[in-house]
């Protein structure tokens, strides 16, 4: 009986939450997020990690939402330049959390 009631759940749960493809794989999700986090080193050395890594899970679930892994690969340096001025407004930095601001 349980066995039952747990295949019908799983049989509404696919019915209401249906699964969404996936357009990137693990591998490109990476390769995308490392591109990020090593331009971010080169161009603003200053960023902490913590933001660094805020920036860049931000910048990659933008790009997944909106390009497909086509789209991004045949991005020109022009295209990306433009893109990485766009992706300021989209996510922008955060100033560094301090002590005095929780009080």
């Amino acid at each position: 009986m349980r066995f039952i009631l747990t295949g019908l759940l799983l049989l509404i749960s696919t019915q209401v939450f249906p699964k969404e493809e996936l357009k990137f794989s693990t591998d490109k999700i990476r390769a995308m997020w490392f591109m990020c986090a090593t331009q971010f080193q080169r161009v603003a050395p200053t960023i902490s990690q913590e933001e660094r890594v805020r920036l860049c899970d931000c910048y990659v679930d933008h790009m997944r939402s909106i390009f497909t892994p086509e789209q991004v690969t045949a991005l020109t340096p022009e295209e990306s330049k433009k893109l990485g001025m766009k992706m300021n407004l989209i996510c922008p930095s955060e100033p560094p959390f301090t002590l005095e601001e929780s009080t």
